[in-house]
């Protein structure tokens, strides 16, 4: 018998407890990475649900849960982190969930609880979050015309924040004179009109520097320039946006007296409200409060411009004003009104919103008004601050405000399957991503002959599929319309027959795939238009840039650009499509052999060429067979055994399927596909 131990981190303590468990409690945990029964999906380690004692241990480690009235009760809403333990030996990591509790005679018996896989919490961590609830600090930019033009066609090297030339607006053609012929130069490109992409590979470190989640990505596929080319298009709406980056007031001097009650913190811009008398006397007369209020006024150097004045109230939004700028001219907008005489302990902060660059200097004004009775005679006490000149920066780009609707473990899992990657984990921190094959290649190479338990050996067919459709989502673009109107099937998809016998099985990605326009054969554009050129948001976009190690891409002809200043023609361009060239190779998107939009070569290698077709032809060998064979394995191996690992099994040589481990026993169920790779 093996000693099993199973240990729970206590969320009040920060500590770990060995939970105490029945003598004859079977316990088996069920290991898979990639399951030839469901092939687009990647597995974790999890267990069959199982009890443990109610012991005054145990209670006091689930903290008496089946008495709901405790207020610091064990957390069942989330899992707990946990670690498996066999003769000491560290075996896996992973979450256990508290299932329930059996009452007797009122008093508990027992409990029952799962533990799951390290890779499992995964998807627990993103919570249902989506990829705009991201903190992109670290790759927002300011937005200018120079800064798009310099990354959509002038830019030396590609950056992790790009602008491909897709049209959200008109449809843009070349040479046909009308409104949308881009090779007159009054029908530019305008920089407007153009929304962003970013790095998959960017959209991973975001989350890795998240820090409420405490994760980390790892694996040599994330530095593989099939994947480093890549782009999430940033489109969410119909029409391109900047930010009004807001802009704090800075005052700098103020006037005051202790009768207006305010008061300005110069090095923090906080409008603070302190006491005041109720009274006032001048001369022989007694003047009492009735009210204070202040106005705060921007003048503008420039006429013409929508100036937005928002009011925050101890660090919350509070009001909003809207006024046209006159050059030279103060324009005042409604202030705060306070009428009571005690300091309220409230603080007020003044921004600036614009469209435009703006320089102004700024001023707040405020009375107190005292007044006498009966005759209502009114004197007012003055307070002013004042500020330097201020300009409004530019445009600014946060990028998790452009994300695409879709949660994260949607984004993530539809990364697995466009590159058929596996994720794995053995500390719930360090999550390893790897292609397939290359993850089965990186494994050992294991003889267990001598641990099969018996010469009894139950072999099955492979499940076959008679077709294997492999999908984008379906794109409105008026160009993908076309395509599959001309060819009968969506582009980039791969309906892949097998000739076998069986169900057909979908892969199907989050993604659209965005089918492009090479212009006169030397200027590849894309639309988010539809077939009557109305805007749509699309499904998330994956594009690659062609070009990522040369400068940009030669067109051969003129077009013009603006970049908010001026008109130019220009002759170069970034290309963005569905391929990308490292020099030697042309890499697709596309599932299926594609022609190129910009080459119009043919490209073979594509997703399935080259992320899934070895896997399957191993699969689908007619010498395929699934091996089911028990081994008693020792604890040394136990504990040691990957999933990628091949095992040899009187000179056969086998990959894992799945495996189960009866953790009391040491016995290990395996289910094995016969390998028929050479490595």
């Amino acid at each position: 018998m093996l000693v099993v131990s199973i240990n729970i981190l206590d969320k009040y303590t920060d500590d770990y407890n060995r939970i105490e468990l029945y003598d004859d409690e079977k316990i088996s945990l069920v290991s898979s990475i990639q399951n030839i029964n469901d092939i687009s999906k990647t597995y974790t380690d999890f267990s069959q649900t199982f009890t443990v004692p109610a012991s005054d241990k145990n209670n006091k480690i689930f903290r008496h849960w089946y008495e709901n009235s405790l207020d610091n009760s064990f957390d069942t809403l989330v899992k707990s982190d946990a670690y498996i333990e066999i003769d000491t030996i560290f075996f896996r990591q992973g979450k256990i969930q508290l299932e329930s509790c059996n009452i007797k005679d009122g008093r508990p018996t027992d409990y029952s609880i799962t533990f799951i896989g390290a890779l499992g919490s995964l998807k627990d961590k993103f919570a249902g979050l989506f990829l705009k609830d991201l903190d992109s600090t670290y790759y927002d930019l300011q937005y200018t015309g120079t800064v798009v033009k310099d990354k959509a066609i002038q830019t030396d090297e590609s950056a992790d924040i790009m602008f491909p030339l897709i049209s959200s607006n008109r449809y843009w053609n070349y040479g046909d004179g009308g409104n949308d012929d881009i090779s007159l130069e009054t029908k530019p490109i305008v920089f407007t009109e153009l929304f962003p992409a970013i790095r998959l590979s960017a959209v991973l470190d975001m989350i890795v520097r998240d820090t409420k989640w405490d994760i980390n990505f790892t694996g040599s596929f994330l530095t593989d320039e099939r994947f480093t080319s890549a782009y999430l298009y940033l489109k969410n709406a119909d029409t391109f946006t900047p930010i009004k980056q807001k802009l704090k007031i800075n005052y700098t001097t103020e006037s005051a007296t202790n009768e207006t009650g305010f008061d300005m913190d110069l090095a923090n811009d906080k409008l603070l409200i302190n006491s005041i008398p109720s009274q006032i006397v001048v001369g022989s007369t007694t003047y009492n409060f009735t009210q204070r209020n202040g106005i705060a006024r921007i003048t503008p150097t420039t006429s013409g411009v929508e100036i937005i004045l928002s009011v925050y109230k101890n660090g919350l939004p509070f009001l909003d004003f809207t006024r046209t700028s006159s050059a030279g001219v103060p324009t005042s907008f409604a202030g705060i009104n306070i009428l009571n005489v005690n300091a309220s302990s409230d603080y007020y902060e003044f921004y600036v919103q614009t469209s435009v660059p703006l320089t102004f200097t700024s001023s707040f004004i405020a009375q107190a008004d005292y007044q006498t009775l009966p005759s209502g005679f009114t004197i007012s006490r003055i307070y002013t601050a004042s500020g330097t000149s201020q300009t409004m920066p530019t445009y600014f780009l946060p990028i998790y405000a452009y994300f695409p609707e879709i949660k994260i473990e949607d984004f993530f899992s539809g990364l697995l399957k466009m590159f058929n990657l596996t994720c794995y984990s053995t500390d719930g921190i360090n999550y390893s991503i790897e292609q397939l094959e290359s993850y089965y290649a990186d494994g050992d190479t294991l003889e267990i002959t001598k641990y099969i338990q018996s010469d009894n050996e139950n072999l099955n067919r492979v499940k076959s599929y008679k077709k294997i459709n492999f999908e984008y989502q379906k794109s409105e673009s008026l160009v993908n319309v076309a395509f599959n109107s001309l060819n009968g099937v969506e582009y980039g998809w791969l309906l892949y027959n097998t000739n076998n016998d069986g169900d057909e099985y979908t892969i199907k990605l989050p993604f659209e795939d965005l089918n492009f326009n090479n212009l006169q054969d030397l200027l590849q554009v894309g639309y988010c238009l539809k077939t009557d050129f109305q805007k749509y948001i699309p499904k998330p976009i994956i594009l690659y840039d062609y070009n990522p190690y040369d400068t940009t891409y030669l067109t051969g002809i003129v077009y013009y650009f603006n970049n908010g200043i001026a008109t130019s023609p220009q002759n170069t361009y970034k290309a963005f499509g569905q391929e990308f060239n490292n020099g030697s190779n042309t890499f697709s998107l596309n599932f299926n052999e594609q022609q190129s939009t910009l080459t119009n070569e043919i490209i073979s290698k594509g997703l399935y060429d080259q992320y899934y077709s070895a896997y399957f032809s191993n699969i689908f060998n007619f010498k395929a067979r699934l091996i089911k064979v028990s081994a008693i394995l020792p604890t040394s191996l136990l504990t040691s055994l990957k999933l990628n690992d091949s095992l040899i099994i009187k000179g056969k040589k086998y990959i894992i399927n799945t495996y189960t481990t009866d953790l009391t026993t040491g016995e290990v169920q395996f289910e094995l596909l016969t390998d028929t790779r050479l490595w």
